[in-house]
C-alpha cells in the first residue's frame, strides 16, 4: 500500500511543479504548513506524553533532517524525469539497512549482500544517461538527489530509535515538527505565500494539492508504523516497490495525456528505466525476504 502511495505522491509533485506550475519554494512552503497541521493535530487528539528530553531530541531531528532533504528532492525532481529520479529517491532503504547493520547491529547475510549490489546497480542505472554517440554522462542534479538520499536514510535509522520510545503517531509528530520548522524557516515570505495561495485559488490545483497532501501523510504514517513495529530494514524494504509503480503509471500518463511532457518514451530509454526499476525493486524486495 505504502509504495503505492509513494508512487502517487512522486507522480503528483511532478505534476503540480512542471504541469501546473507551481515553483518548488511555493510547493515547500505548502509541505510545511500541512506538516504544521500534522503536528498538531497529533498533539491535539493523543497528547505526547512524558518521556526523556532527548527522546524528543531525537525526534524532532528526524523532521529536521526531512527538511533538509525535501528541497533537494523536489529541486531534483521539478527537472529530472521522475521516472529516473525515483528509483534513485527509493532506494534510500538501500542505505537504511546498510546503516542498520553498521549503527543498529542488524545482520547481512551473502544473499543480502547480493541483493544490495543490485539495487545499487539499478540506482546508478537510473542516473546515467547515453548519447547517440554511446557517451556516458550524469546529470549533476542527481548528485543533489544523492545527497538527500543519504539525509534520509540516516533519518529513518534515527526515526527507529525514536520509536523504541514513543509511539509511532508521536514519533511521526515531531517529525513533522522539525520539518515544517526547515521549511518555514526556508519559505515563508510574502511572494511565494501570495503565489501559494494564488495557486490554491484554483479548485482543480487545489484538489491536486489536497490528494498530494493526503496521499503523502497516509505513506508516512504507514512507513513510520512499518518501522514503529518491525526490523528497520524489512519495514523500508515493503517500500521499495515504488519504482515499478511509477513507471508504467508515467509510461502511460506520458502516452496518453500531456502532463508529464519531459518524459522520453524512445525504446532505448524506456528499456534503461525500466531495468533500473527492476533492479533497484529485485534487489530491496529480495532483501525483506532474506
Amino acid at each position: 500500500m505504502s509504495a503505492a502511495l509513494f508512487a502517487v505522491v512522486s507522480i503528483t509533485d511532478k505534476v503540480i511543479m512542471t504541469g501546473m506550475g507551481l515553483r518548488v519554494r511555493g510547493f515547500l512552503l505548502f509541505i510545511g504548513f500541512q506538516t504544521l497541521i500534522t503536528a498538531v493535530t497529533v498533539a491535539i487528539v493523543n497528547p505526547f506524553p512524558s518521556a526523556d528530553t532527548e527522546v524528543y531530541v531525537r525526534g524532532v531531528g528526524v523532521g529536521l533532517m526531512w527538511g533538509v532533504s525535501a528541497p533537494l528532492v523536489l529541486w531534483t525532481l521539478s527537472r529530472e524525469e521522475v521516472s529516473r529520479v525515483t528509483p534513485i529517491s527509493q532506494s534510500h532503504p538501500l542505505l537504511v539497512v546498510i546503516f542498520a547493520v553498521v549503527l543498529l547491529g542488524e545482520s547481512l547475510s551473502l544473499l543480502e549482500s547480493v541483493a544490495a549490489t543490485l539495487a545499487i546497480g539499478g540506482a546508478v542505472l537510473a542516473a546515467v544517461r547515453l548519447s547517440d554517440a554511446g557517451q556516458i554522462r550524469l546529470s549533476g542534479s542527481l548528485a543533489f538527489l544523492g545527497i538527500a538520499v543519504v539525509v534520509i536514510a540516516l533519518a529513518q535509522i534515527l526515526l527507529k530509535t525514536v520509536t523504541d520510545d514513543l509511539s509511532f503517531w508521536h514519533a511521526m509528530a515531531l517529525r513533522s515538527v522539525g520539518m515544517s520548522f526547515v521549511l518555514m524557516l526556508m519559505n515563508f515570505r510574502i511572494p511565494i505565500l501570495v503565489e501559494l495561495g494564488r495557486f490554491m485559488w484554483s479548485p482543480a490545483r487545489f484538489i491536486a494539492l489536497a490528494l498530494d497532501a493526503a496521499a503523502a501523510t497516509i505513506a508516512m504514517t504507514a512507513i513510520t508504523f512499518a518501522i514503529a513495529t518491525g526490523p528497520v530494514s524489512l519495514a523500508n524494504a515493503f517500500a521499495s516497490t515504488t519504482p515499478l509503480f511509477v513507471f508504467f503509471a508515467t509510461m502511460f500518463l506520458a502516452w496518453k495525456t500531456r502532463l508529464l511532457r519531459d518524459e522520453v518514451l524512445d525504446r532505448r530509454a524506456i528499456s534503461q528505466k525500466l531495468l533500473a526499476a527492476g533492479m533497484v525493486v529485485g534487489g530491496l524486495v529480495l532483501i525483506a525476504l532474506t
